[in-house]
């Protein structure tokens, strides 16, 4: 019971359509989420992100102008949770897509940017484990590390319902 709440499906009526949508397992969606803001909307960072999936507002804007999609978009929308779950599937899915379908790079897209992501992709090989060692920051490493272990766990607690 306990790792339920540690590891809730929280937002789960609006993740797991907008993991679909995206093309992103549920499941690593959830770590992602848990790994950004542990499932707290209102949560804000020292680099402006904001947000579950804590996106920043510019690169909010962008999605904004690709979606079209709030149409009245304002920077607090990405409090709201289904905006910012939706940004944040699609950014994922976009870094994604350009990283020749892996998500490890993808990942680390997300925290480090997709031009940092893409040379450590082309060093590795497509290798997983000398992309791992090849990313040149701390924070990125711990980053793929933390998203790695929470999908794990969530993929034995919540396998079945997926």
């Amino acid at each position: 019971m306990f790792t339920h709440i540690r590891y809730g499906a929280y937002f789960r009526e609006l993740l797991v359509p907008i993991a679909n949508e995206y093309g992103i397992h549920p499941l690593t969606l959830y770590s992602l989420i848990r790994q950004e803001s542990l499932f707290n909307p209102y949560i804000g960072s020292s680099a402006g992100a904001i947000g579950l999936a804590q996106i920043i507002p510019s690169t909010a804007q962008d999605i904004k102008s690709r979606l079209e999609w709030p149409s009245d978009y304002e920077v607090t929308d990405l409090y709201r949770a289904e905006v910012n779950l939706s940004y944040g599937a699609f950014y994922l899915s976009t870094n994604f897509s350009a990283l020749s379908g892996n998500i490890q790079a993808a990942l680390a897209a997300y925290n480090a940017g997709q031009g940092n992501a893409a040379i450590w992709l082309k060093l590795s090989k497509g290798d997983p484990d000398l992309f791992f060692e090849i990313v040149r920051f701390l924070e990125t490493q711990t980053y793929l590390m933390h998203i790695a272990e929470f999908l794990n766990i969530y993929e034995l607690v919540y396998s079945r319902d997926y």
